[in-house]
């Protein structure tokens, strides 16, 4: 059985784009780990906190959580142009919960999704720079919905099936 991570960052309509594409996911056959970072409440990430403080045993558990996933789903609002805090902050503890910053991501087959009520694409965008970054392998097809714009299952399913083949 494939095993897909859906990480989200956000507690509103994104969650709810999360949530569904759990559904989806679960409906061809898939296992699901559906990790929101909003409900982790990890603190800002900055050298002085991990030096004060180290790094904090939740950003420990969601490193292992994304060692043992092959493929993901992110799922982000675009923020201010960009991606959320959340998320960025999130990868940055991920980074340094692990032996080498990249070892999260590197190799791995990521899709990048968002409920904007803006243009969204901007956010995408960045996170699609942020994972390449990280090592990871970005998907071509990409999810964006609106308020105007719901979201197109078809799109959805296809790039379910594109990370269970593609990490295969």
């Amino acid at each position: 059985m494939f095993k897909i991570g859906i990480l989200v960052a956000s507690s509103g309509n994104n969650q709810k784009l999360g949530l569904k594409l759990e559904e989806l996911a679960i409906e061809q056959g898939c296992q699901v780990e559906l990790i929101n970072l909003v409900d982790l409440d990890l603190p800002l990430y900055s050298t002085k906190e991990e030096e004060r403080n180290g790094v904090p045993e939740v950003a420990k558990h969601l490193a292992e959580r994304i060692l043992d996933l092959k493929a993901f789903i992110v799922v982000a609002p675009e923020y201010n142009g960009v991606m959320p805090p959340v998320l960025n902050n999130a990868m940055a503890w991920t980074s340094r919960a692990t032996d080498s910053w990249r070892d999260a991501f590197n190799e791995k087959v990521v899709a990048v999704a968002t409920h904007s009520g803006g243009g969204g694409a901007k956010g995408l965008q960045a996170m699609r720079m942020m994972f390449q970054h990280l090592g990871a392998n970005i998907i071509a097809r990409e999810l964006l919905t609106t308020y105007e714009k719901p979201l197109n299952e078809d799109t959805a399913n296809n790039m379910i099936i594109q990370l269970a083949k593609l990490t295969h």
